[in-house]
């Protein structure tokens, strides 16, 4: 059909098939660069930097047994931000923001997590939240920061939460999840 069409015809037809792609709507850290939720994630950064990384079928297993959390169609090839910025050691590297999703007993969490170099927890920002309220609370998503993926664990262990567990638990996993993920995709 596009061979029989006039070169005038022909880029019309084009510009029209893309702008429909790019009005399909996407998951909420999909849509363009999320530049104001980066900034939440790491307040201290002058930009970022996007990075891809497609994970192998190996990569995607241990992330998942590790992370107690299945790795979802939109992790893979992981898109993940380094945040530049005026770094202690000099290097211009803050950390790195990986978005996740995952879905609670109730509804879908959204996040953005901000993780250090040394692969701690520095932020993590609720994008969007259709589960508990409380989940996107700074009291309770400050007893993650500064963990690692081996730190967190279970809620009520080493995590309270006064609303459903298995909410906190989902979002927990989910956490550890961008962690086996960023390190997967920057491993030698």
């Amino acid at each position: 059909m596009i061979e029989a069409m006039n070169t005038q015809n022909r880029k019309l037809w084009i510009v029209a098939l893309c702008s429909m792609a790019l009005a399909v709507p996407l998951a909420a850290h999909e849509t363009g660069f999320p530049e104001q939720t980066l900034k939440n994630a790491f307040p201290e950064a002058t930009g970022f930097t996007l990075r891809k990384k497609t994970l192998t079928p190996d990569h995607i297993a241990r992330v998942e047994q590790a992370s107690e959390s299945k790795v979802q169609n939109n992790d893979n090839p992981l898109s993940y931000y380094v945040a530049l910025g005026k770094s202690p050691d000099g290097s211009g590297v803050l950390g790195t923001v990986v978005m996740v999703d995952t879905r609670g007993p109730k509804g879908l969490l959204d996040l953005a997590v901000g993780i250090r170099r040394d692969g701690t927890v520095a932020r993590i920002v609720v994008v969007e939240n259709k589960d508990e309220p409380g989940l996107s609370a700074d009291g309770f998503l400050k007893q993650i920061e500064g963990n690692d993926a081996e730190s967190l664990r279970a809620i009520g262990e080493d995590l309270q939460y006064s609303g459903d567990p298995q909410a906190a638990q989902a979002l927990v996993n989910a956490v550890r999840r961008a962690l086996y993920l960023l390190a997967a995709a920057t491993a030698p």
